[in-house]
């Protein structure tokens, strides 16, 4: 879970970057425990976003982010010009989830 202060004026390419069908979220698609990543904007604070993404496991989580280390620094590097502050909120274990059918929702189109 990660928590994003975009730069005033870059909102809408950040979330072409991190949105449904942008770069970041077509990345993690290309790894088989990516089950999908809530994409919030906070409604007080115009400039607040929110990412959570969710990993059935993380070893396959660590080795994704290994084995594409050129790809993520070069989105990290295009990150960096719209944003002000990242801070990572931390990693966390579901607890008690629900059985979920169908496509995850990072995937409709």
């Amino acid at each position: 879970m990660w928590q994003f202060d975009v730069k005033s004026g870059r909102q809408k390419e950040f979330e072409q970057l991190y949105g449904v069908d942008g770069d970041w979220t077509a990345l993690n698609r290309q790894t088989r425990s990516y089950l999908g990543s809530s994409f919030l904007h906070d409604q007080n604070r115009s400039l607040r976003y929110l990412v959570i993404e969710y990993w059935s496991e993380m070893i396959v989580y660590e080795q994704h982010r290994t084995s594409r280390s050129a790809i993520i620094e070069s989105i990290e590097k295009r990150r960096a010009e719209l944003v002000d502050a990242v801070e990572p909120l931390g990693i966390y274990t579901a607890l008690d989830v629900p059985d979920r059918w169908g496509p995850t929702w990072s995937q409709r189109r």
